[in-house]
């Protein structure tokens, strides 16, 4: 299925702002100054992710975050340095332009976390965000001499009670400007009235629940923006495909959680309700290929599955075992969450028929024609491999970057990104931002 391309960076933003009796924040010292003594909060003190190449780049990573955290930063950005141009690991690159802020002292530094869901998903998901900030960071801090900027990494674990930990101890540090993230739509939720409470731009580069876009959109105060659509439209094509053919649904989804109920339920706007003969639960361990046989019985033609952003332990095997039963039977339509490393895992009987939505895929010929991918660092992989999170954190990027060269403070940063005509310059060509309020678009 090919979806249209997407000729903007949507930002859609929402937000309740509190007028009065905002809860009081405790400043605190710089995050890279107490950050060896903080759980999952690193500058380039801990190590989150694992190296990538088996093991070959160990003792060159584990040095430099060593010497990183003794403050020794002439010594980490040498033995960091080598274990980039070994490994092209992107959490070795953020630590690597840290420490060279931290060793050269420039006169002016801007500071943003990005939060990443590395110990609650596989562990592609958080690096293929990081890709996408370490690039963005390398070229803005080797091409601009007015200020340099310092990335703050957390892992939230994907976990909304981690998530608004993490939340809480990042708005404390106000040199933290904004922050990218969270990654699934379940934390977000959780934790965006944190960042509102404490006026922290929280821009989102994944999280894509349409509760995060309806509840006062209109507001014009509010700090949470995104540069992804929301689910409104990946299930609207999700659906115009599944309609394309007659048949009855099978639909397998992951309830009470974010992403997973939002993409149902804007998928049953364009699909009627009668058309889905049975339902399933993927928190459930059971049996997928009696529910398939289950669900023929009653007149399935076709598969439908909805897991959620990683958010339950179960939920990604029970996707695999589904595929598996179905044998490439009947068409399998997915949302984006399907598409995942566990598929390298199946046969070409297993695949056939699986159909997935995503936001931008770039062997897409208009996009490799068009869009100024030939730009893209050759160390995030060859057009195949570069995942729409990679795309979409460096999208974030351009936005928050663009935003901090014209601001001095977090409110400061939200006026810019709200003001109307704000464009960035994105992975793809000049592309004017689409500010989404609610239902309305305003697009350039």
């Amino acid at each position: 299925m090919k979806l249209p391309r997407i000729a903007y960076i949507a930002i859609a933003g929402l937000g309740l702002y509190l007028a009065v009796h905002l809860p009081h924040i405790e400043y605190t010292e710089p995050i890279c100054e107490t950050a060896n003594n903080l759980d999952r909060i690193s500058c380039g003190q801990h190590i989150i992710l694992t190296p990538p190449d088996g093991g070959k780049s160990q003792t060159n990573k584990i040095a430099g975050f060593d010497a990183f955290k003794q403050k020794d930063f002439n010594k980490a950005v040498d033995y960091l340095d080598k274990d980039w141009k070994l490994t092209k690991d992107p959490e070795t690159l953020i630590a690597l332009s840290n420490a060279k802020i931290l060793r050269d002292r420039p006169a002016n530094v801007k500071t943003i976390a990005v939060v990443i869901p590395r110990s609650g998903t596989p562990e592609f998901v958080a690096a293929n965000i990081l890709k996408g900030v370490a690039a963005a960071q390398q070229e803005w801090n080797q091409k601009n001499n007015r200020w340099q900027l310092l990335v703050v990494i957390a892992d939230d674990k994907n976990d909304p009670q981690e998530g608004k930990r993490i939340a809480e101890e990042l708005v404390k540090h106000q040199e933290i400007l904004a922050v990218l993230g969270h990654y699934s739509s379940t934390v977000t939720v959780n934790v965006k009235d944190i960042y509102q409470n404490a006026k922290t731009v929280l821009l989102s580069a994944t999280s894509t629940s349409d509760e995060l876009t309806n509840q006062n959109a209109e507001d014009p105060n509010n700090y949470f923006f995104r540069v992804i659509d929301s689910t409104k439209v990946s299930a609207k094509h999700l659906a115009q495909k599944c309609q394309s053919e007659p048949g009855k649904i099978v639909l397998f989804f992951t309830p009470n959680k974010k992403f997973s109920e939002s993409f149902r339920k804007e998928f049953f706007t364009h699909v009627p309700p009668s058309n889905v003969v049975q339902e399933f639960d993927l928190s459930n361990r059971n049996n997928a290929a009696q529910e398939l046989a289950d669900a023929k019985e009653a007149g399935a033609t076709k598969i439908v599955i909805i897991p959620d952003a990683f958010t339950d332990a179960n939920e990604r095997e029970r996707v695999l075992a589904v595929i598996k039963a179905n044998q490439g039977q009947m068409p399998i339509l997915g949302a984006s969450i399907v598409r995942d490393t566990y598929l390298f895992k199946l046969n070409s009987a297993q695949l056939k028929n699986l159909i997935v939505t995503i936001p931008v895929h770039p062997t897409d010929r208009q996009f490799i024609d068009e869009m100024r991918l030939k730009q893209a660092p050759n160390w995030w992989g060859t057009k195949e491999q570069i995942h729409d999170r990679i795309i979409n954190s460096y999208d974030g990027m351009q936005v928050l970057l663009t935003a901090l060269d014209r601001s001095t403070d977090r409110s400061s940063v939200r006026q810019t990104i709200a003001t109307p005509g704000f464009s960035v310059q994105g992975i793809t060509k000049k592309l004017a931002l689409m500010v989404q309020s609610g239902l309305k678009q305003l697009t350039a």
